[in-house]
């Protein structure tokens, strides 16, 4: 089990991350200090985080009708909740509008426990005003050729035409071949950089022959005994080499067994990084919407413990808030194993007659398992995928909110059969997870205290390093270049903190805020640039016009790449830390 930034992630997801810590580490050597005048601010007394133990089990549902549009305005007393079909009250209802400034608001309430609110009315707040968390997890092992060419289509469509300026989005892959770019950003170079670098990472000894064995046909035969399919494959070896049949018998066994095999890894290690992906999104308030992109897989409980490693994937899904949109990228025609198009040998006997059958549904079943148990849905369509992303973000874009009290402990520990309908309303469809929404507050925005007893340094390099900005201080960077005759190209990076979240040492004669700085430029190759800056901020440079935000620049020199700037901030008073980080492209002459 590796640990990226403290989170236990499973490999390969985001190996590649861990050169971008091994980067890190090398502010100790070569950072400069400097100072500047920073502006002016109020002060404000850190907000306290308020800790109530509560109960209350949460469950987040969505409601469409036939046609798969989103139903909104509905009231608490439209749903009937039912928990081991008993009826069951509901303590909390509220209608969330995803990636709102009112949704974490809206989830803390429920989990504090409040009283039912009134109903509200009146329209949920327009969307381009929200920002979007959304997540693309390509399955690029369990991808074909075509099924990577769709991938490539489908997310250059997302990215070009249906993304919103305000969206967060990370394209991420199983294999970790993206690397680097593998972080939410609304940068769209970025995003065409990541698409352009995904790849087939699928088993070509599946396609080695004429005679192909998919990993169906592998399940069907090493874990199954299926005969009939075993000595048809035996067959068409032997008429495609020219063969004995004790030679063709070597070669088949072999196969299977080495398909099997890779099968299995490929099928833990996809699972294991999509609960790793999840994991990692814990610090992100809301909900998120991740969509699955595959030419799906096998998952048997006679092959490998799968199915294990699908309930955790699911149960992860619910603690952190991600709703799960499968995407199959497979043809709708049959697979490559019995297609008469790829296949010299077709078998048209009654020996294989369910291997087409088989090869169809086999893949599909945890796409499906996947998206129905988070509370999403799969699209098993490839030919329309695009109408499928933005059918999904639309009926994600609100969702309702339902908080009760458990009354036993198969309640309390997820173990009890939940069903959600609308009253008199058969026409509707509700769409939840199997498992309670168990979304805490971010852990990075509670631990506020005990950061404050850690070094600064330790502090900043954890904020700089952390897979998503810190709040704690708001802080904004943005990066421009310019080329210069003495110095090359300069790249200029602007930051701003808002000062009404610093804390003043009020023992000095001039009260003033103590702000560390840590910031890095860098690129995939390895090339980077750093500074260190410390900021004394008097209180009466604060209270002069507006002060609330301070803001101050640093200089770089960089060769052209395509650089992510880090930023972390330190408040030494509070030991609260804030960062921020963009993209920039500097173009070669």
């Amino acid at each position: 089990m590796k640990h990226i930034l403290g989170i236990p992630v499973r490999p390969p997801f985001l190996g590649q991350r861990m050169r971008i810590l091994n980067l890190l580490s090398l502010f100790l050597i070569g950072v400069f200090c400097c100072q500047q005048t920073p502006g002016q601010v109020k002060t404000q007394a850190p907000d306290e985080v308020l800790r109530i133990k509560t109960e209350l089990v949460q469950t987040d549902v969505t409601v469409v009708d036939k046609r798969g549009r989103l139903i909104e305005n509905l009231r608490a007393d439209d749903f009937e909740l039912r928990v081991d079909a008993k009826p069951q009250s509901l303590t909390f209802f509220e209608q969330v509008a995803a990636g709102s400034v009112d949704e974490e608001k809206q989830l803390a309430a429920a989990r504090k426990g409040n009283a039912l609110p009134p109903a509200k009315s009146g329209p949920t707040p327009p969307a381009e005003n929200r920002e979007r968390v959304i997540f693309f997890f390509v399955d690029d092992i369990h991808l074909s050729g075509e099924g990577l060419s769709r991938a490539r289509a489908l997310l250059t469509t997302f990215v070009e035409n249906q993304m919103r300026p305000r969206d967060r989005v990370a394209i991420v892959s199983t294999s970790g071949r993206i690397g680097f770019l593998q972080q939410l950003t609304n940068n769209k170079a970025v995003l065409r950089d990541a698409i352009g670098r995904l790849n087939s990472e699928s088993n070509p000894e599946t396609t080695a022959s004429k005679v192909s064995i998919s990993e169906v046909d592998a399940n069907l035969v090493a874990n199954h005994g299926d005969r009939g399919l075993f000595a048809y494959l035996m067959e068409a070896t032997t008429k495609e080499f020219q063969m004995e049949p004790l030679n063709a018998l070597t070669i088949v066994t072999n196969r299977v067994r080495q398909i099997n095999a890779q099968s299995k890894v490929a099928e833990i290690n996809t699972l294991s990084s999509l609960e790793g992906l999840m994991h990692s999104t814990t610090p992100l308030p809301g909900r998120k919407i991740l969509f699955f992109i595959s030419d799906g897989f096998v998952v048997d409980a006679l092959r490998s413990k799968g199915a294990d490693e699908m309930r955790r994937v699911i149960n992860e899904a619910a603690r952190v808030g991600v709703v799960i949109y499968s995407l199959n990228t497979r043809s709708n025609s049959v697979g490559s194993g019995v297609d008469v198009t790829d296949n010299g040998y077709p078998d048209f006997s009654p020996r294989t007659a369910g291997r087409s059958l088989a090869e169809s549904k086999m893949p599909q079943e945890p796409l499906e398992t996947l998206a129905d148990e988070t509370g999403g849905r799969a699209y098993l369509n490839a030919n329309a995928l695009n109408d499928g992303v933005a059918q999904a973000l639309s009926e994600s874009s609100a969702y309702y909110l339902l908080a009760w009290r458990p009354e036993n402990d198969n309640q309390r520990g997820g173990k009890s059969r939940i069903t959600v309908a609308i009253k008199g309303r058969p026409d509707l469809r509700v769409r939840m997870r199997r498992h309670f929404f168990d979304f805490k507050a971010s852990p990075v925005a509670g631990n506020t205290a005990a950061r404050a007893t850690n070094a600064p340094e330790d502090d900043l390099k954890a904020a700089l390093g952390s897979l998503y900005p810190r709040r704690d201080v708001p802080a904004s960077v943005s990066a421009s270049f310019q080329s210069t005759a003495d110095k090359g190209r300069v790249l200029t990076v602007s930051m701003k903190i808002d000062g009404e979240t610093l804390g003043f040492d009020e023992s000095r004669a001039k009260p003033s805020a103590v702000v560390d700085v840590l910031g890095i430029a860098l690129d995939d190759r390895g090339r980077f640039a750093s500074f260190k800056q410390k900021l004394e901020i008097p209180r009466e440079v604060l209270l002069s016009k507006d002060g609330r935000f301070i803001k101050w620049t640093q200089q770089l020199s960089l060769p052209q790449g395509l650089y992510q700037v880090r930023v972390a901030v330190r408040d030494r008073q509070t030991g609260r830390t804030g960062s921020a980080m963009t993209w920039i492209e500097i173009p070669a002459d």
